[in-house]
C-alpha cells in the first residue's frame, strides 16, 4: 500500500509538477516536505527548503520554456521512487547563467524521490550536463 501511495505521490509530482503545467508551484506545496533537500546533478550543496526549490526550478524551466518529458520507466518500493524521463526542448531563455544559444537539446535524466509521510522529503536529480552543453555548442563534441 506504501510503495504504490507513494508511486501516485511521485508520478503528480512529474507530471502535474511539471515547470511548464500552470498551478505546478501548487502541486508542489501539496507533495513536498517545507525541509526538501534536493541534491542537483550531484553539486557538493543542496538546494535546502521548499521555496528555495521553486526559485530554482523556476529559473530551470525560464531557460527551456518549451521543455517536455515523457516518462520512461518508473520504479518504486516504500520510501523510495525513481524514474527516467526523455527532456527536449529549446534554449530561448537564460539557464544555469548562460544566455539563450536558440538550439534544442534532447537527453534522458533520472530522479531519485524519497517519501516521508507522504510528502517529498528528499530529491536527487541527475542528468548529462555535459552532453547539454555540446548540443547547445558550448562544448566541443
Amino acid at each position: 500500500m506504501l510503495t504504490e501511495q507513494n508511486r501516485a505521490i511521485a508520478l503528480r509530482f512529474a507530471q502535474a509538477g511539471w515547470g511548464t503545467n500552470l498551478g505546478w508551484e501548487q502541486v508542489w506545496d501539496d507533495v513536498m516536505a517545507p525541509s526538501v533537500i534536493h541534491h542537483f546533478n550531484s553539486e557538493a550543496e543542496p538546494i535546502v527548503g521548499l521555496e528555495a526549490n521553486k526559485a530554482f526550478n523556476a529559473s530551470l524551466f525560464r531557460g527551456f520554456p518549451d521543455i517536455e518529458h515523457q516518462l520512461e520507466d518508473v520504479v518504486a518500493e516504500g520510501e523510495k521512487v525513481v524514474y527516467r524521463s526523455t527532456l527536449a526542448g529549446t534554449h530561448t531563455g537564460e539557464f544555469l547563467g548562460i544566455p539563450p544559444t536558440g538550439k534544442s537539446v534532447k537527453i534522458n535524466d533520472f530522479t531519485l524521490l524519497w517519501i516521508v509521510n507522504s510528502r517529498i522529503a528528499e530529491w536527487w536529480y541527475d542528468c548529462n550536463l555535459l552532453a547539454v552543453m555540446k548540443q547547445l555548442g558550448l562544448m566541443p563534441d
